[in-house]
């Protein structure tokens, strides 16, 4: 799908392909390249990819780039369809045991194209080894949903939180879908976070590149901005990139260690928000914590263990000015303190 100012999802996966494959051969260009980008379409989606890459710097060519391989997804092959012929009477029987089979047949072929879904309950862990080499960690509370054909390995982070460690598979990309965003990648280690209604991506190993998914959210832009922006991001070890409801986003530059803690069941502040603390907090505990307006705006550091939120409420309401509020529902809100003054 295509707005008429922005490439489609497909377009922009094969654009971040052909500058990673001309990239690691050391080449300006080749034939089929050519070919590929004498299709304007295609040639607007380099353009969106290319820029963002050039303004990457050298570090776009350094050799523990070169090893974060991104490829394209590829449009799924069409499928054949079989044609019935005349049929005559004296081969009924015989069609009627052909559709039996083809039932059975079309049966299998559904079940085989329905993902795997993987999920975690409320302060449950899990790490998979998945048939490529690939591990997939959940954090609490966590859906994945995994699909692999013969040309891609495709996920869906449904909720929650999960850290993707690539195995190499060039013939083969990697792509994670959440919500209106994808990330595309071959050959890496990186966190996705549902986080209430923002997405945050963070990468700890390789390259990844972040393309807007047109067909999910058609009423946004892709297109490159005139400051020479785009709407494709390239991040680089160490780096977040944060994506607002809005569709806006914000690259900056994290412990990587700190926001993979809670594979080591602890969450790590630094100068946190203290709604975006509570709202990572509850993904741990059976009943939430909320914070009123004033209270959500102050700050907090720490290390706090998951699935203890007690803990949690006892250090934030004795550094804090704020006070924790029961309901009958078992709810906690965190209010800001009145000053007596």
């Amino acid at each position: 799908m295509q707005d008429g100012s922005g490439a489609s999802l497909d377009r922009l996966v094969e654009a971040s392909a052909w500058r990673v494959r001309l990239t690691e051969q050391g080449a300006e260009s080749s034939a089929d390249f050519d070919r590929w980008l004498a299709d304007p379409a295609n040639a607007h989606a380099w353009g969106q990819v290319n820029e963002p890459w050039r303004l990457f710097g050298e570090a776009a060519t350094a050799p523990e780039m070169m090893d974060a391989r991104v490829t394209a997804l590829r449009r799924a092959r069409s499928r054949k369809r079989s044609r019935l012929g005349d049929v005559r009477m004296k081969v009924a029987a015989g069609l009627v045991a052909g559709v039996a089979m083809l039932a059975v047949w079309g049966g299998l072929r559904w079940a085989e194209l329905q993902p795997d879904v993987y999920r975690t309950d409320m302060g449950e862990r899990r790490s998979i080894a998945l048939e490529d080499g690939s591990i997939l960690a959940l954090d609490s509370d966590t859906e994945v949903r995994v699909r692999y054909t013969a040309n891609a390995r495709r996920f869906h982070l449904v909720s929650g939180q999960a850290r993707f460690d690539v195995a190499k598979w060039p013939t083969q990309p990697f792509t994670v879908q959440a919500r209106d965003h994808v990330v595309v990648a071959t050959g890496t280690a990186f966190n996705v976070d549902m986080l209430g209604a923002q997405v945050l991506i963070t990468l700890m190993e390789g390259s990844v590149t972040v393309v807007p998914d047109s067909r999910r959210a058609p009423s946004r832009r892709t297109s490159t901005r005139t400051d020479g922006d785009s709407d494709v991001r390239i991040l680089s070890p160490g780096q977040q990139l944060l994506i607002a409801p809005s569709g806006s986003m914000t690259l900056e530059t994290v412990t990587a260690d700190w926001t993979t803690a809670w594979e080591t069941g602890q969450i790590v502040f630094e100068n946190e928000r203290l709604d975006k603390a509570v709202a990572r907090v509850s993904r741990y505990g059976s009943k939430p914590i909320l914070t009123d307006g004033p209270a959500g705006e102050l700050r907090v550091t720490g290390v706090f263990r998951t699935g203890d939120p007690a803990a949690f409420l006892e250090a934030v309401t004795s550094y804090l000015p704020v006070e924790a509020v029961g309901d009958a529902q078992g709810r906690v809100t965190l209010r800001r303190k009145i000053s007596s003054d």
